[in-house]
């Protein structure tokens, strides 16, 4: 099976997720206790070191009471 894990995308994604929580003034820890994930987990979203769970993303909407469309916009993630 062909390896599907596309890195820009996912350091595109991370970017994105630390754009939207700097604009709404949260801090990594803050966003992280909002969304119910760990610290730890976010940092490595952010940095595009992971790919992150479909829950995860979704948590994340919810800590940045966006939608998950807003998160996965085509437009930023290329």
């Amino acid at each position: 099976m062909k390896n599907v894990r596309n890195e820009n995308i996912i350091k595109a994604l991370g970017d994105h997720v630390r754009e939207l929580r700097n604009n709404k003034k949260l801090s990594m820890e803050k966003l992280a206790e909002l969304s119910g994930i760990d610290y730890r987990q976010l940092s490595y979203i952010e940095l595009g070191q992971t790919d992150p769970s479909l829950s995860t993303l979704c948590a994340l909407c919810n800590g940045l009471e966006i939608s998950l469309a807003e998160l996965m916009d085509t437009e930023t993630l290329r």
